[in-house]
């Protein structure tokens, strides 16, 4: 190495080490000061990405997002009609007989929820020990309902109207064996009301599942 070189790097090292010195000497003591949060811009949009100050944008590809799936419907709604038992009501002037399905009691608390369509059929909630007298609602269920409440002595002690997608609870004013849903006005326009006489037209326990 030349004298010249030699010259050459000691004062480029005498320079970074002056450099360092100083850049201690003056650095600020104290707790660090807090970054202050960023602001989102007006046209912000909730799942897209923001830039901090002085950094490149980022693509405006949306971040991944939870996209709820279908609401749950009971099995008993793949049946077709044709395929359904029978439940005869029986009045002093009016005697008909409704199809219904009977859901597994581990979805009663589905019920008619994520319908939109529902004809021609009922729905039959049936409790063996007659002393059931939890109340009805209809959160997720989209279609205005009929509902009658059956006590032991297979009569029907009420026949109540449910709005869809109500919070309100629907319960008649004592214990019951049975609840059987309809399509709005279906009792009202078959004739049958309170103390109608209720028959099922097969084996209820058989078709019952945990």
């Amino acid at each position: 190495m030349t004298s010249r070189n030699r010259l050459t790097l000691l004062v480029l090292v005498a320079i970074l080490t002056v450099g360092a010195v100083v850049g201690i000497a003056t650095a600020p003591r104290g707790a660090p000061e807090t970054v202050k949060g960023l602001v989102p811009p007006p046209d912000f949009t909730p799942g897209v990405a923001v830039a901090p100050p002085g950094l490149p944008a980022p693509s405006n590809t949306p971040l991944p997002t939870l996209t709820p799936g279908p609401e749950p419907t009971a099995i008993s709604g793949s049946l077709p009609t044709e395929h359904l038992p029978f439940i005869r009501f029986t009045a002093a002037n009016s005697v008909v007989t409704l199809p219904v399905e009977i859901p597994p009691t581990s979805e009663y608390g589905i019920g008619l929820s994520g319908r939109r369509a529902f004809a021609g059929r009922g729905m039959l909630f049936y409790f063996p020990d007659g002393k059931a007298t939890a109340g009805f609602w209809m959160k997720n269920t989209h279609i205005d309902l009929d509902i009658a409440f059956v006590d032991t002595s297979m009569k029907i002690i009420d026949v109540l109207q449910m709005q869809a997608d109500t919070d309100t609870v629907h319960r008649p004013n004592a214990p019951y064996l049975a609840a059987i849903e309809a399509p709005k006005g279906y009792f009202q326009s078959v004739g049958i009301g309170a103390g109608a006489r209720v028959e099922f037209l097969f084996d209820v326990s058989a078709l019952l599942k945990p």
